[in-house]
């Protein structure tokens, strides 16, 4: 009677040599990978280095050439432009579509009659306005359209 010897898979095979190739190699960088402090006198060196280092940097800088002259004050800023709310779509979820300069803002707004004026925020303030109607952030006015 002839006896069977135990065929090994292909996939326990690779496994194995995956994990052994892995094994070693590992070892290998370990091994030439060294130790970062070595002796007592190189981590006095380094950190007598670090204090060199934040002692410098908390010294006052010197100018290293003559002294610039003095920065003009910036003009102030223009006003803002005045903000046209064209007009509104209210979806039946209750989120809002307005758009002011002709540009889509998404929001909620309460239920109004058509015409009527709505909330909307400008400039970080909530206006009260129609559409079609402009507001000056800069006195605050409502301008009806010309």
């Amino acid at each position: 009677m002839r006896r069977r010897t135990p065929r090994v898979r292909p996939a326990a095979l690779a496994f194995a040599t995956l994990f052994g190739l892995a094994d070693a190699a590992a070892q290998t960088s370990y091994q030439s990978m060294g130790r970062l402090f070595t002796t007592p006198s190189e981590r006095m060196m380094l950190e007598r280095q670090r204090s060199d280092n934040r002692a410098a940097a908390a010294a006052p800088a010197t100018p290293a050439g003559p002294a610039l002259p003095p920065v003009p004050e910036a003009a102030p800023a223009p006003p803002p432009a005045p903000q046209r709310v064209g007009g509104f779509v209210r979806r039946s979820d209750g989120r809002a579509t307005v758009w002011v300069d002709d540009e889509a803002r998404e929001t909620t707004l309460p239920r109004v009659a058509p015409g009527a004026p709505l909330p909307v925020d400008l400039g970080g303030r909530n206006v009260i306005i129609k559409p079609g109607q402009s507001y000056d952030p800069s006195n605050g006015t409502i301008q009806d359209p010309r």
